[in-house]
């Protein structure tokens, strides 16, 4: 998976490596992706690869169990073919220190084959201090689904502590917060919970069954963590066309986006994405009863 080197001046080399179809099947089998758009057109995930990216910045910086991702934007530069090179380099901003939480956020980008950008992006994650609390029970935080015009066919998904070991293998994100119930217990979390990039995986599930592989050369996501999925709860994703925009030869979609838990209606994600599609029919799908997984 390439080499580590410990940051200087907060740099953090990824290294390079080979994303193989192999590992892009076992991506896909770990987030529970039903389309098979990215198989049939041999197009790597955009969120595979910012999976990897994040796997590859916790190990390198040796946070501690508990770590929490607060917040992500992932911005497509153009499509990378499954078998491709890649290699990433990272920066990590100063820490910061509010209520008791420290925050790091850690920007990068991503290179293929000729040194060509395919992907850049930020995220920030969360160190809770010994003994600070995480406030109100991420359970019982939610909003109102908000952003006019036509809405998209939302994914429904059952949280399966099999799918977070998978992802787990599959990402190389190996937070105990994912499958050490011990562990998880003493946190203000009180329990085992998704990783938050498993669970924005849903989202672009969502997007790639509607825009197809525009969504997969041109996505872009930035997004707010606002609460957690357990172990056994059902989530949906929702999404909404907000705008569009005219570009000279097709037109950017901005959709506002979510997941939420459908029991409690609680939020558990919140954003926008953001698509560029050629001249031509709208190219999505309006929503209909949604499929489950």
């Amino acid at each position: 998976m390439g080499n580590k080197a410990q940051p200087s001046r907060g740099e953090i080399q990824l290294g390079e490596w080979l994303v193989t179809p192999e590992w892009v099947q076992s991506y896909v089998e770990a987030v529970g992706d039903s389309t098979g758009n990215c198989l049939q057109l041999g197009l790597v995930p955009p969120l595979a690869l910012t999976a990897c990216v994040l796997g590859r910045v916790l190990e390198t910086l040796e946070l501690p169990g508990g770590t929490i991702h607060s917040l992500q934007e992932v911005e497509t530069l153009a499509p990378l073919e499954v078998g491709s090179r890649v290699a990433g380099v990272a920066r990590q901003d100063p820490p910061r220190r509010r209520g008791g939480l420290d925050f790091t956020t850690v920007s990068y980008t991503l290179t293929g084959p000729g040194g060509r950008p395919v992907q850049r992006g930020r995220t920030t994650v969360l160190i809770p201090a010994p003994g600070a609390s995480l406030g109100e029970s991420p359970r019982r935080r939610g909003s109102a689904m908000t952003g006019p015009g036509q809405e998209l066919t939302p994914v429904v998904k059952t949280i399966t502590q099999r799918q977070l070991d998978k992802y787990c293998e599959a990402s190389g994100d190996h937070n105990p917060l994912h499958w050490d119930t011990e562990f998880a217990a003493g946190t203000g979390f009180g329990g085992v919970i998704a990783h938050g990039m498993l669970t924005l995986a849903f989202i672009s599930e969502m997007m790639a069954a509607s825009f197809g592989q525009s969504w997969l050369a041109t996505g872009s996501l930035k997004v707010r963590f606002k609460g957690a999925a357990y172990v056994g709860d059902e989530v949906e994703t929702w999404g909404k066309i907000a705008r569009e925009e005219h570009l000279g030869n097709g037109r950017r979609v901005t959709c506002s986006v979510g997941v939420r838990n459908r029991q409690t209606r609680s939020e558990i994600i919140s954003g926008s994405a953001t698509v560029d599609l050629p001249d031509g029919p709208a190219g999505h799908r309006p929503a209909d009863q949604p499929a489950k997984v």
